[in-house]
């Protein structure tokens, strides 16, 4: 497969060179990929369910009542195991833990009842797995070792540097009993629960958890030292499945609102998967290139440049050449994307017509300031009101190549909608503000 991947610089050329690019790619003719298929009546019978679970700010205007908060319904989940709970999370961290320096006195700790569940779980008999990041786990390594010694618990750190050649762990996700899988931006961090903007999903079928029992099982033979063969994607940017037909065709579900959608999971590195799971980037290129009236974005953080200083524009060069067929794109970023590095690239896509982005700014807890917090932190699409994807990846070259992600792809008209209503609470909310191309934007204090 041919990627262009030419060497460029940091962005620290001028606006006015950042535009020529930006009008570029929007007077490139978009890759031929195939379209995702409208519709997602199916005649196979319904044998799973889906709900979404959210996560907001402490006094904000950012929750919505129809999504269940995650740190209550993680335990519940968890307390219900009766033979297997697999964890895996970027990094675990309770309040206090770490080098952390809290200024805001008296705050709740929301991940405490679901890191109590595995240590139950384990006591009934139940075989529990929890995986991390091993930079992280550095960092934070309180509650791992604490569960690690816990009876029937078992924790592991995986290197992905020397698994996989770079990247990190940064999947967020748990699968319980073989049936019931969570997919979603919450790291296991209290702040997560309670002081970030969140968003997941968590599906019942036994064919979607056994796709990712596959993931975690690799990442947990890597993490202990075996040697795992993996498979690399054949799918490259070129033709791309549908979004909902990822591997064969995807399974029906039961959205917590009674309509019927289709789901399908995928993930990435694309080098480094399990057998028979497809990655993730081509099908999230095919919905953007299908797209003939909107798409909506959300994510933390967004960039052009890899680390290595490589120039990545796929996804960038989709979403123009969307709005040059009149889709309206509008994408809403943290305000940790105002960074001097992605800054300048988010200005240019702002200033290409039909596509509207917006920072957005959480304010300090009123108890005071609270390191690596207050910030959204989702990251989903919709596309056309009628598929979505839910994912943990945000969009930089190194999440798709060589870390680890997991995503969610869906298709249906009521799923979607349910994730335009959380999209449009904080478009439409006070927290946000529209990108310039001649603004002046600083990033917020993290720590």
């Amino acid at each position: 497969m041919r990627r262009s991947l030419i060497r460029y610089p940091l962005p620290v050329v001028s606006l006015i060179m950042v535009c020529v690019l930006s009008l570029a790619s929007c007077s490139a003719a978009p890759p031929a990929r195939t379209s995702p298929e409208k519709g997602a009546d199916t005649d196979a019978p319904v044998t799973g369910s889906i709900r979404f679970l959210e996560s907001f700010p402490a006094g904000t205007a950012l929750d919505l009542p129809e999504f269940a908060p995650a740190w209550q319904v993680w335990p519940e989940v968890l307390d219900g195991a009766g033979k297997s709970v697999d964890v895996a999370s970027f990094y675990f961290s309770r309040l206090g833990d770490g080098t952390d320096k809290i200024e805001a006195p008296g705050l709740p700790d929301r991940l405490l009842p679901s890191l109590a569940a595995l240590p139950r779980a384990g006591k009934r008999g139940c075989r529990v797995r929890v995986l991390g990041d091993s930079k992280f786990s550095k960092t934070y390594p309180e509650a791992l070792d604490e569960l690690n010694a816990a009876a029937g618990v078992e924790s592991r750190a995986i290197d992905c540097g020397q698994s996989y050649g770079g990247g990190v762990m940064h999947a967020k996700y748990f699968v319980v009993d073989d049936r019931t899988l969570y997919v979603g931006s919450q790291n296991w961090d209290w702040r997560a629960l309670n002081e970030i903007r969140e968003l997941g999903a968590l599906v019942e079928h036994p064919a979607l958890a056994g796709e990712l029992k596959k993931i975690f099982d690799l990442d947990w033979r890597l993490a202990g030292g075996e040697a795992v063969p993996v498979q690399s994607s054949s799918a490259g940017t070129g033709p791309a499945r549908p979004a909902a037909w990822i591997q064969g065709q995807a399974v029906p579900l039961l959205t917590a609102e009674g309509d019927t959608c289709r789901a399908g999971l995928a993930a990435s590195p694309r080098d480094h998967l399990p057998a028979g799971v497809p990655w993730d980037l081509p099908s999230l290129l095919g919905g953007i290139d299908g797209a003939q009236q909107r798409v909506r974005l959300q994510l933390l953080s967004y960039g052009l440049v890899d680390r290595d200083g490589t120039y990545w524009p796929e996804l960038d060069s989709a979403l123009r050449a969307a709005a040059a067929r009149k889709v309206q794109v509008q994408i809403i970023l943290s305000n940790w994307a105002k960074a001097g590095y992605s800054a300048p690239w988010i200005k240019s896509l702002a200033a290409v017509p039909n596509i509207e982005v917006k920072f957005s700014d959480i304010p300090e807890n009123e108890a005071g300031f609270i390191p690596y917090a207050r910030v959204e932190h989702p990251k989903y699409m919709t596309v056309d009101g009628r598929l979505a994807w839910v994912g943990t990846s945000n969009w930089s070259r190194d999440y798709f190549y060589s870390s680890r992600n997991v995503s969610l792809f869906l298709e249906g008209a009521g799923v979607t909608a349910q994730l335009d209503r959380f999209f449009e609470l904080g478009w439409n909310g006070p927290y946000t503000q529209t990108v310039t191309p001649c603004g002046d934007y600083h990033p917020p204090r993290k720590h």
